[in-house]
Order: C-alpha cells, then sequence, then structure tokens
C-alpha cells in the first residue's frame, strides 16, 4: 500500500472516478466513512482509503489505476478483450429472434454491415451470449460505443417513438 496526501487526492477525485468510469470500470457505493472510492476492474475490486494518519492507502488495482491517470498511462478495467469474430450461427439466432432490423436505427441490416452489439458491454462484465447481443450496422454500434446499457436502451426507445410517431 502507498500513502499520498489528503490534499494530493480531494483535488483529483472527481476526475479520478470519470477517467475510471471512461476506462471501463464500474464505480460502486463506498461501504463506510473511510471509503474515497471503490470500484470494480474486471473481477477485482480497487479501493482508496482514508488512513487514521490523515493519508491515502490504495488496495489493488486502484494503485495501479491511480497511477496511470496521474501519469496519463494507458489503463483498462478489464483485460483487452481479443478482437472477436461474429459468429454467424449467434448471429442468425438473433435475427430469428429479433428480426433484422438495427437495435438502434430500426433499419434493415444487410449481412455485409452487421455487427453483433452488446447490450452490457464485455468491459463492463457483459456476458458474450446471446441474451446480451443484438443486431445493429456497424456504424449505428461504433455510434453507441461504450454506453451503458440504460444509454443504449435509451437510444432504441427514441427511435422506436419518433418511428411510431
Amino acid at each position: 500500500m502507498t500513502t499520498w496526501s489528503k490534499n494530493q487526492i480531494t483535488l483529483k477525485l472527481d476526475q479520478f472516478r470519470n477517467w475510471l468510469s471512461a476506462n471501463g470500470a464500474e464505480l460502486l457505493q463506498p461501504t463506510n466513512e473511510y471509503e474515497l472510492v471503490r470500484f470494480r476492474a474486471g473481477d477485482k475490486t480497487g479501493i482508496i482509503y482514508w488512513n487514521t494518519k490523515g493519508g491515502s492507502s490504495f488496495v489493488q488495482p486502484a494503485l495501479e489505476a491511480w497511477e496511470a491517470f496521474k501519469g496519463a498511462h494507458s489503463w483498462r478495467a478489464a483485460p483487452a478483450t481479443t478482437r472477436r469474430k461474429k459468429s454467424s450461427v449467434t448471429l442468425q439466432a438473433v435475427r430469428a429472434r429479433d428480426g433484422s432490423h438495427c437495435f438502434y436505427c430500426l433499419s434493415p441490416v444487410l449481412v455485409e454491415d452487421e455487427s453483433e452489439e452488446h447490450l452490457v458491454s464485455i468491459t463492463h462484465g457483459g456476458p458474450n451470449h446471446i441474451s446480451n447481443i443484438f443486431l445493429a450496422h456497424k456504424l449505428c454500434n461504433a455510434r453507441a460505443g461504450n454506453l451503458s446499457a440504460p444509454e443504449k436502451i435509451a437510444l432504441h426507445v427514441a427511435q422506436y417513438m419518433n418511428v411510431k410517431s
């Protein structure tokens, strides 16, 4: 564990939380008054504590994340996933379940322009299972980026409401 001054942590805490979220970490509620930040990174939980001497203590992967944040180094909450080939069997099953329309724009998706959209991204711990996969145009999927599941659903609902009216 490493100790930093209270001022060093306090000045950057909000920025650090935003940075964690942008890098795929799931922010969690602190469990006691000594915790400054608690987050999940893959299968590990990182915590920054105020210690009794007025400093802070880091529990991995919090120290690694903090040092990457302070030094503007690359860091990901979950190990980088290898490039997955789209499974034609999975996409066929998705088409059978949902039809051949894009989850976002609701327009038909041609096979050469299809992509698997994970409602809960793999980076945020979502499964690579048909229950978490929807059909989307490659461009629509790229535009959605790393939105949270509620944000993705909100895009879908907004487009659905536009089409109905």
